[in-house]
């Protein structure tokens, strides 16, 4: 499935802050991000899946928009 990948922070600087992609799956697209980038196989970052957060493999339909979030704090 063509997926839309948007990437914020420390993230967007290494990826772009936008691009597209085909992935069947977050294990499956997390494989090709590290591939891609490997700036990121060191980084911590979460994935959102149409605004959810989201922490195990989950299959992606066509039109998902999947977030890269890097680690935040708050107060």
């Amino acid at each position: 499935m063509e997926i839309k990948v948007i990437s914020f922070g420390q993230i967007a600087e290494i990826t772009g802050k936008e691009f597209m992609v085909k992935a069947a799956d977050l294990d499956s697209l997390k494989l090709y991000l590290i591939q891609k980038f490997p700036e990121l196989s060191d980084r911590k970052f979460a994935f959102a899946v149409n605004k959810k957060l989201v922490q195990e493999n989950i299959i992606l339909n066509q039109n998902d928009v999947v977030a890269l979030m890097p680690p935040y704090s708050g107060g």
